[in-house]
């Protein structure tokens, strides 16, 4: 009996001398051990390298950062939508109405515009002239200072006054009859008109748009532009 143990012992010192030498490797999954213990190579490659290691500078850890705000910054400074402005051209009598709303139309056929009218309306002006041969030489003698006159009549059926510029209010008409004064224009006046008026109006005119608008031929609307429209006061 006492034999028996010792030949068991001995087998089994065996077996595992057998065993931690590798000679049993065929085996180690099947008896669920390694005779290495936790030594597989795949375990060692997620074991950290300490040479491996290297420390970052406060400064460039803090760079995606710096980065970010670069990029936040270059975001505001992209150009914004294209401006909008309210324009205006006018006053127009009923016929130049017409003929100014064909320029836009042409210029721009999809642009949407709106009318205006002037409920009193302020000329200043020169006249009114009962012969051709007197007005005529009153338009000339605008010329020569640089003045283009419009010739209008300020009520149905009236004679013809030579219109030098147009006001919705008495006190700018008054500005501009002044401003004539020291051009050495002395036979002007402001005339109350009663001619129906009305201003075309473009609301929302984009910065391409507005570009057209002032190329617009200065015959189509009567010697007049699109200027911003008057800040309205309630």
């Amino acid at each position: 009996m006492l034999r028996s143990l010792v030949l068991v012992l001995l087998l089994a010192n065996a077996g595992f001398w057998v065993w931690r030498q590798g000679w049993l490797e065929p085996l180690h999954s099947a008896i669920g051990a390694r005779p290495e213990g936790e030594r597989e190579p795949e375990r060692l490659a997620m074991q950290v390298d300490p040479d491996r290691l290297r420390l970052i500078p406060a400064e460039a850890a803090s760079a995606p950062a710096v980065l970010s705000a670069s990029a936040a910054a270059s975001a505001a400074a992209l150009p914004s939508a294209p401006a909008t402005a309210c324009l205006e051209a006018g006053p127009f009598s009923a016929a130049e109405l017409t003929v100014a709303e064909a320029a836009v139309k042409a210029a721009l056929p999809d642009v949407g515009w709106s009318e205006r009218e002037l409920t009193t309306t302020w000329w200043v002006a020169m006249g009114p002239f009962a012969e051709t041969e007197q007005l005529q030489k009153k338009r000339d003698e605008l010329k020569r200072r640089s003045i283009a006159p419009e010739l209008a009549n300020a009520s149905p059926g009236s004679a013809p006054l030579l219109v030098i510029s147009r006001h919705d209010s008495r006190a700018g008409a008054e500005s501009e009859l002044t401003t004539l004064l020291d051009r050495g224009v002395r036979t002007a006046r402001v005339v109350n008109a009663s001619v129906p008026l009305r201003l075309l109006r473009v609301a929302q005119a984009s910065e391409a748009q507005q570009a057209a608008l002032a190329a617009l031929p200065a015959d189509t609307l009567r010697g007049k532009a699109f200027v911003p429209c008057p800040v309205e006061t309630l």
